[in-house]
C-alpha cells in the first residue's frame, strides 16, 4: 500500500492528511482525517476504494449523497457549517 494513497486519488489531493490510522478488526482499512477541515475518509487498500465516514468509533460510512459531495468538494480550509450534521448521516449496516 502506498504510504499516501490519496496522492494518487485526485478528489482528495486538496486535503492535508497525515499518515492515517491503521484500522483492524471486522472492517480493516486506514482512516485519514484532514488536518484543516476535519473530514474523515476511510481507505480500503484491498478494494482500492475511499469513502467518507462518520465520527463514531466504528467509522460508519456516510450516506451516498454526503459521500459523493465530500469526495467531490475541495477542502474548505476549515470545518464547513454543515459538516457536523453531515457526519451524523450514516448508513445503517446490517450484519
Amino acid at each position: 500500500m502506498p504510504k499516501y494513497p490519496w496522492r494518487f486519488y485526485h478528489p482528495l489531493w486538496t486535503h492535508d492528511f497525515g499518515d492515517g490510522i491503521l484500522l483492524k478488526g471486522r472492517e480493516p482499512g486506514r482512516l485519514f482525517v484532514c488536518r484543516n477541515c476535519f473530514r474523515r475518509f476511510k481507505y480500503d487498500s484491498l478494494a482500492h476504494r475511499t469513502w467518507a465516514v462518520g465520527k463514531a468509533l466504528s467509522f460508519p460510512p456516510l450516506e451516498n449523497s454526503v459521500n459523493s459531495r465530500w469526495m467531490s468538494e475541495q477542502c474548505a480550509g476549515g470545518p464547513g457549517h454543515e459538516d457536523e450534521e453531515d457526519s451524523k448521516r450514516t448508513v445503517s449496516l446490517v450484519a
